[in-house]
Order: structure tokens, then C-alpha cells, then sequence
């Protein structure tokens, strides 16, 4: 489907809760004409042991991954990452895929200013320049 939507010149998306991709749309930084739903591809959501180690499902939340035996026994690091992000509402709905690819959230970005993921060359938040910015606006 990504392949047949890039040659047909389409913008896709792949969605897996979305969350983060709601708010991309709603502050019109991305405008995708095509949306993936990766929650109709089954055992995305589970750990399972396999022959060198486990499969994590991109679409495991950080809470279930926290909890699974699998994760717990064999990556204690990984069940405690998971169980300390955020507030439990967040862990019972954020995805470990959507974790680890989400897109930048600093007020410069979602603001339209140059910056080096957006195009532009300098992040004025790491040189200091953000004196006019929110608390939150991170580098």
C-alpha cells in the first residue's frame, strides 16, 4: 500500500493509535491524503518469545508492555522505561512505536519556525534563543 500510494504521488501516513498524528493534522503540519491503520494487522499488540530472544508488536501500550512476563523477566530495563513514561492514562494508550518515531513537539517546530527538522538550519532552543517561549518548548 505504501508503495502503490508514493508512486501514485499520494501522502501516507501510518497510524497506529494516532494520537500523535491527530495533533500533527489538527496544527496542519502534516496533511496526509492517505491514512494506514496498523491496528487491523493482528499480534502487533503482544510479546512472544521466539529462538534468540522475544518480538515486541509495535503496537504494544507502554502500560502492557510494563506489565508482560516476557518483557519483565528477560528486559527488566525495558518493562521499567515503559512503566515510568508519562501518567498511567498516557501508558494505557501510547504505543511503543509511536514512542520511539514521534515527531518533534518544540514550540519552534509546531510554530512554523526554520529549524533543522522543518528545514531549517538552526535550533534557536539549544543556543538559548527561547526566551520568548513557552517553559516547555524544548530543543
Amino acid at each position: 500500500m505504501l508503495k502503490q500510494n508514493a508512486a501514485d504521488g499520494r501522502a501516507t501516513a501510518i497510524a497506529g493509535g494516532g494520537s500523535d498524528l491527530v495533533g500533527l493534522v489538527k496544527e496542519h503540519l502534516v496533511a496526509p491524503g492517505v491514512l494506514i491503520n496498523l491496528k487491523t494487522i493482528p499480534s502487533l499488540d503482544r510479546v512472544t518469545s521466539n529462538a534468540g530472544g522475544v518480538t515486541i508488536g509495535v503496537l504494544i501500550t507502554l502500560d502492557a508492555l510494563s506489565r508482560q512476563p516476557l518483557s519483565r523477566s528477560r528486559y527488566a530495563v525495558l518493562a521499567q522505561a515503559g512503566e515510568s513514561v508519562a501518567t498511567p492514562q498516557i501508558r494505557n494508550g501510547a504505543t511503543l512505536a509511536g514512542n520511539v518515531c514521534q515527531r518533534p513537539w518544540c514550540w519552534c517546530f509546531r510554530n512554523g519556525f526554520p529549524r533543522p527538522k522543518n528545514g531549517g538550519t538552526t535550533c534557536y532552543s539549544v543556543s538559548g534563543e527561547h526566551q520568548f517561549m513557552p517553559s516547555s518548548a524544548g530543543g
